[in-house]
């Protein structure tokens, strides 16, 4: 499945890019040919799959996934899939380094639903029952990715690399975050605001472009951001438990972003202020994000007046 930009958004995005002041971050669930294809030309950070894969678009990629990352359930599951698909009319499916994805968004919907039902019998009384991996049902998808596989838990690892390569000294004076994400990703939204509740999101205030404008100073970054005081608190919560449970077990960059930033740099540039956070959900009713866009468009409308 070809994924391609909104048409209008090429320009915004493309004046945001090149303001020296501001960071534009691409976090995205997709591989990194598709994030390379839609995002190669702008001056700005690509965050494939999740957060596992990062590069800068005048850079190379760098993996920031766990050394001890364990895959061994990937060919077993793609069997199910493989299964599935070829039962599904118009659905198809993704195979990603840390990831598997089936989506029948073009498939007949209820048929869909009742395929995907049976998929994940399928798969938690075989392939994946002793597995350790996350199992994410999306609108009209089904996807398994390693545990710990979340944008929220890749947000530390994707700032620390471009408070290095920028060499930032001076806070972040503001953060946007903007995302359609599924529930299991909206840690990108608590890893700023620990103190919401994960279980029941609140619903989102609906947001005017003309509110943002007067209030967001010249610093933008795209799904990243958190402020220092939470940072130790928030660090990926899929790395913390690691540790605790495997104490010999360690994360290991390539290259090496955590030995790269000493910590009280990071602390310096990251205190960042609430009210200078504004999170926004697009297209849902119940998040985590303090703000609601109604659509694509009117995203598009918000980027091109934070450009004026």
């Amino acid at each position: 499945m070809e994924l391609k930009l909104h048409p209008d958004i090429k320009a915004p995005l493309k004046k945001l890019c090149d303001d020296p002041k501001t960071t534009i971050v691409v976090l995205s669930g997709s591989d990194r040919i598709v994030l390379d294809d839609n995002f190669g030309e702008y001056n700005m950070w690509l965050a494939a799959e999740h957060g596992m894969f990062l590069r800068h678009t005048k850079g190379e990629w760098m993996t920031t996934m766990p050394e001890n990352l364990c895959m061994d359930w990937v060919d077993s599951v793609k069997h199910v899939f493989e299964y599935f698909t070829e039962r599904t009319p118009r659905s198809h499916f993704e195979l990603r380094e840390t990831s598997l994805v089936w989506n029948y968004k073009y498939a007949d919907v209820e048929f869909g639903r009742l395929q995907a039902r049976d998929m994940l019998q399928h798969l938690w009384t075989g392939p994946i029952s002793n597995a350790s991996v996350d199992v994410v049902r999306g609108g009209r998808s089904v996807e398994v990715r390693a545990v710990g596989v979340t944008k929220g838990a890749a947000i530390d690892r994707i700032l620390g690399e471009i408070v290095h390569h920028k060499g930032m000294k001076s806070p972040i004076d503001c953060v946007l975050c903007i995302g359609h994400f599924l529930a299991k990703d909206e840690d990108v939204y608590t890893f700023f605001e620990p103190e919401l509740p994960c279980e029941s999101p609140p619903p989102a205030r609906a947001m005017v472009a003309n509110h943002v404008k007067t209030s967001v100073p010249n610093t933008l970054a795209s799904q990243s951001g958190p402020r220092a005081s939470r940072l130790k608190k928030q660090r990926s919560l899929s790395t913390l438990e690691k540790k605790e449970t495997n104490p010999g077990s360690a994360i290991a960059l390539q290259p090496a972003l955590q030995d790269r930033m000493p910590l009280h740099e990071g602390a310096s540039v990251l205190d960042l202020k609430g009210d200078n956070y504004f999170s926004c959900a697009v297209g849902r009713k119940r998040s985590n994000a303090r703000y609601l866009l109604g659509s694509a468009d009117t995203v598009v409308s918000l980027l091109k007046e934070l450009g004026h």
